[in-house]
Parts: structure tokens; C-alpha cells; sequence
């Protein structure tokens, strides 16, 4: 599973007084023309593209034409370069190694809350102390008897 930018489809919409709608043309193979499949978009100048267009393995032409009340159709403005989505390949083997370094923890002392961070700049440990929210958590220590510390 990817997870993909979602793309808007836009055009400047014509100045024609009778438009009522524009035609959405495409194709897989080759060129589009009018003989390509489309789908009548109304009278709007974007439309974002369907999760089925961004997952094809191929690139996509699209052209887009007005449509007046008599059901005449515009040229067809088509886009210079063919639409594809480039997922790159996921990175292989993730691993966790122990290494020969130890750090030495107090624990019975608070070491660093994620409020306190102003001496050490660690992202990752900031991260993974905040549980991915936008507030840092709150931990709560307690000294030998079970009482909290202040």
C-alpha cells in the first residue's frame, strides 16, 4: 500500500456565453482525440482525479473540450505531457541492531520529559515521547514510596 498525492484536473473556462459544460477526453495508448472515451464533467473548470486514474500503470493523455446549449464542441486544449503517478519502490529490510555503546539511567530521577527539551535536540525521541500527537505527553514519575515527584 502507497499513499499518493491526489491530483485537481484544471482549465481556464471558455468565454463563450453559451457554454454549459465541458467534455473530459482521455487515453492510455496513445494521443487523445475525440474518438477517445470521456465523461461530461458539467459546467466546471477542475475536477480531482479518481484514485483509479492515480493507481494506473501507465500514463494517462487528457484533453478537454466546452460544450454549448446546441451540443457543439469546442477544439480540444489537451495537456503537453501525459499524466502518471511515480511511487518510488518502499525501502528493504528495516532492522534494529544493538550496539556496543551503554548509556547509564537513573531510574529513579527524571532524565528528560518531552517538555523539557530546550537542551537536547532529538526529533526521534521527541516523536516517539509524544505518542504522534502535537502535544508532547506528560510523563509522571514516583519516588521510592510510591508517591508522585514534583
Amino acid at each position: 500500500m502507497a499513499k499518493i498525492r491526489k491530483y485537481q484536473l484544471s482549465w481556464e473556462a471558455s468565454d463563450s456565453k453559451n457554454v454549459i459544460g465541458y467534455k473530459l477526453y482521455w487515453s492510455k495508448v496513445t494521443e487523445v482525440q475525440y474518438d477517445s472515451k470521456y465523461i461530461e464533467v458539467g459546467n466546471v473548470a477542475d475536477i480531482k482525479l479518481p484514485k483509479s486514474v492515480l493507481l494506473l500503470d501507465q500514463p494517462v493523455f487528457f484533453g478537454i473540450t466546452a460544450i454549448d446549449k446546441d451540443g457543439n464542441e469546442s477544439d480540444m486544449t489537451k495537456m503537453s505531457e501525459p499524466f502518471q503517478v511515480q511511487v518510488p519502490k518502499a525501502p528493504v529490510r528495516l532492522t534494529l541492531e544493538p550496539l556496543d555503546e551503554f548509556e547509564v539511567l537513573d531510574s529513579k530521577k527524571v532524565v528528560r520529559t518531552s517538555l523539557e527539551q530546550n537542551s537536547i535536540d532529538d526529533p526521534l525521541t521527541d516523536a516517539i515521547e509524544s505518542h504522534g500527537d502535537s502535544k508532547a505527553a506528560k510523563m509522571k514519575y514516583y519516588d521510592d514510596v510510591g508517591y508522585p515527584r514534583r
